[in-house]
């Protein structure tokens, strides 16, 4: 299928990866890397649980994970600029209440107000925004776009951990909101608008739940739903699972992973367009296998090192090629409600992935049987991916 306009070259388009790409670093900095280090002031604060903390944000997840859909519907109906506007303003509104909370049931109900707002502004939304702008090189633009959450995690969290100290938790975080929704919101409204390849209405309205009962949409959905349980969770644990080792700087460990995260996206974005996604998918799960297999036995701080940043270079390239895949094997009108239906399951699942590795280290008093389980699973979402549906199904 061609671009009408030269979707895929205009400028226009370009600048919609731009805005994009700000929104990510907005949205998965505030609203994903940051979680933590609330979970480190709240207890300070009101010394709340770990456990009650952390079940708000899986509530969080969940919640926003089933309203997707309903935000898919929302972008074919508003357009995505006012979609992502509601989303950001959403999400920077109760942050700046954050610090204020003085009871838990008030953290959930900022959480949960967050979840619609963090959803509206993250990879479903970003990939039915830059499916209207690009066909041929979408797998080089979304790549780009989602980068943004990369950098999140490189920027958002170290700027906030580094004021907190200096400004105060309630401060730090407020200055940084306000300076992240104004560069992210003003991108947004200036560049943000419905490209020549937005989806048509479909001319029979079917059931947004009718794609379960089809292989070809499991097919896509249970292998990454499997890697991305494996892969939120062994990432949560990644501290205290290099921790214990002689010579090994946890934190350098986790930076090289989300450098080299970057890196995979932008040098898999480049060459995505000309490859078999399914098959590029299966080849990313079982270099994950690899890296978690050297991990688990490495002592060495530079076969350390260098496990982390294999498994990094296959992190963010994990939830993009999802996307791409739904492309191929679906007609443009259907791409935005089979990306947010497939997202909001994967989202769901993923959700209890750094739990269910929590208990399994407490129960196994180790982490040899969590990291077992990750490459099964791995090894599982391989082969699924790889077992492509017949036609029609």
């Amino acid at each position: 299928m061609s671009s009408p306009l030269g979707a895929d070259t205009s400028p226009a388009a370009w600048r919609v990866v731009f805005a994009c790409f700000l929104s990510a670093v907005f949205s998965w900095g505030f609203g994903f890397y940051a979680h933590g280090t609330y979970l480190v002031e709240l207890q300070k604060a009101h010394g709340w649980s770990t456990g009650f903390i952390s079940s708000v944000v899986t509530a969080h997840y969940v919640l926003g994970a089933l309203l997707l859909p309903r935000i898919a519907e929302a972008i074919g109906r508003f357009g995505p600029r006012t979609v992502f506007l509601a989303g950001l303003f959403v999400t920077a509104t109760a942050l700046m209440l954050l610090p204020s909370v003085t009871e838990p049931w008030q953290l959930v109900a900022l959480y949960l107000v967050m979840a619609p707002g963090w959803n509206a502004t993250s990879v479903a939304p970003i990939a039915t925004t830059i499916g209207q702008w690009f066909d041929r090189k979408r797998g080089l633009a979304l790549n780009l776009a989602l980068s943004g959450a990369t950098v999140a995690g490189l920027v958002v969290a170290p700027a906030l951990l580094a004021a907190i100290p200096r400004l105060g938790f309630a401060d730090a975080e407020r200055l940084l909101v306000a300076i992240g929704i104004m560069v992210a919101g003003g991108a947004v409204a200036l560049f943000v608008r419905k490209g020549p390849l937005s989806p048509k209405p479909p001319a029979i309205r079917q059931s947004r739940l009718a794609p379960l009962r089809q292989w070809r949409f499991w097919s896509i959905s249970a292998p990454f739903a499997f890697v991305l349980v494996s892969q939120v969770g062994f990432l949560t644990h990644l501290v205290p699972l290099t921790a214990g080792r002689s010579g090994i700087d946890p934190g350098l460990a986790v930076g090289i992973n989300a450098v080299m995260a970057l890196v995979g996206r932008v040098v898999l974005g480049f060459v995505i367009d000309r490859l078999d996604p399914r098959a590029a998918s299966a080849i990313s799960f079982l270099v994950q296998v690899g890296a978690i297999a050297v991990l688990a036995y490495a002592e060495q701080p530079l076969v350390v090192y260098g496990a982390c940043a294999v498994y990094g270079f296959s992190v963010g390239n994990n939830i993009t090629l999802s996307p791409l895949i739904v492309q191929r094997e679906y007609t443009s009108d259907e791409f935005p409600a089979i990306v947010a239906l497939s997202t909001a399951i994967v989202q769901i699942l993923y959700a209890f992935g750094p739990g269910l590795l929590g208990v399994l280290r407490d129960g196994f008093g180790g982490y040899g049987v969590p990291l077992a389980v990750c490459m099964a699973l791995n090894l599982l979402a391989s082969g699924l991916i790889l077992f492509r549906p017949r036609t029609g199904t």
